[in-house]
């Protein structure tokens, strides 16, 4: 959840809504996002979607 919450505060800190997210298995984060909607001009690049994205 820490991680989630870092990822959420960079969110945030660049300008975009502060939600993040981690993908975790067998107890090791392998992926991580953020909201860049904003930074990106992307409306698909949720915090979700980038996890996942990072993850595989």
């Amino acid at each position: 959840m820490r991680e989630a919450l870092a990822e959420a505060r960079a969110a945030a800190e660049a300008g975009d809504i502060p939600v993040g997210a981690v993908v975790v298995w067998r107890g090791e984060v392998i992926g991580r996002g953020r909201n860049r909607k904003e930074a990106l001009g992307d409306p698909t690049a949720h915090a979700e979607i980038l996890a996942l994205q990072d993850a595989a």
